[in-house]
């Protein structure tokens, strides 16, 4: 059975691995140690009575991690491959908080509301990105957590992505899923999106303002996954290569909108004419 798993290196109660040769378990990423430390932020008392929502779960690995710091953990997923190894693990912890649900994404309001949302490696392969981010808007009622792929003007030449462009009033640019509306073919695609053939990604700009237009006052991009030397990952590592990165967004306890016609372009001039210019 383990054998089937092909993302998620999950530690089982018998001691066992999903994955045995990886060399880490998915508790060790840095992109989970990376939403783990913004939900301990965002929830100093503990996560007991806390909802979080995986959306796009794959094998479940986080869903499990977030089960295990006290989350009442929810996974969704929507190929069967997937959710088989999903419902194995579940199996095997037998945690009461631990739950997985096959189904699409976009279907995932019937599920109600939750404190919190993780959406890993799942945005860049939507063609309603903005769309999405609104529906999380709805459900999440303190945080989202979105780790995905960007556009920008200078995105990777192995992505193939088109050019920079406008789609639901934001700036991304297209990029090519599959060809396919054959479900049973779709279930073997491990690395792409469900039915929508192209995909947008958004910049980076384009996804805090889509956050910050979703309901969350607090938006910013997370860069302590990078570990140690933070100058050398932007610059030289995955981070550059790849055009990926981790987004948050927080409803803060007191919300305070920008007033409406704040003069920015005076509180500009005023702060550089501070700092001695004229």
């Amino acid at each position: 059975m383990t054998s089937n798993f092909t993302a998620h290196n999950i530690l089982l109660p018998d001691g066992s691995l999903t994955m045995p040769d990886c060399g880490w378990t998915i508790a060790e990423s840095p992109w989970f140690l990376s939403a783990k430390r913004i939900l301990e932020l965002v929830y100093p008392g503990g996560m007991s009575e806390k909802r979080i929502l995986d959306l796009g779960c794959l094998e479940g690995g986080y869903t499990v991690e977030f089960a295990r710091m006290g989350f009442d953990a929810v996974g969704v997923e929507v190929r069967e491959s997937n959710f088989s190894n999903c419902e194995y693990v579940r199996k095997k912890l037998k945690l009461n908080n631990l739950s997985f649900i096959k189904d699409d994404v976009w279907n995932i309001e019937k599920l109600g509301t939750a404190n919190a949302i993780f959406c890993c490696g799942l945005l860049y392969h939507l063609d309603r990105p903005r769309a999405f981010i609104e529906l999380m808007g709805r459900i999440a009622s303190d945080v989202v957590i979105i780790n995905t792929h960007y556009a920008s003007d200078h995105s990777p030449e192995k992505f193939k992505l088109g050019e920079m462009s406008e789609h639901e009033g934001l700036s991304g640019r297209w990029y090519a899923e599959h060809d396919t509306d054959n479900i049973e073919e779709l279930e073997t695609y491990k690395w792409t999106s469900w039915v929508n053939k192209k995909s947008f990604w958004l910049t980076k700009e384009s996804i805090l303002h889509a956050l910050h237009k979703a309901g969350f006052d607090l938006v910013f991009e997370q860069y302590d996954w990078l570990g140690d030397n933070i100058i050398e990952a932007v610059t030289k590592g995955y981070y550059k290569s790849d055009n990926r990165s981790q987004f948050v967004g927080i409803r803060s306890k007191s919300q305070t909108s920008h007033p409406k016609g704040f003069p920015w372009k005076f509180l500009a001039r005023h702060r550089f004419m501070k700092r001695g210019g004229s």
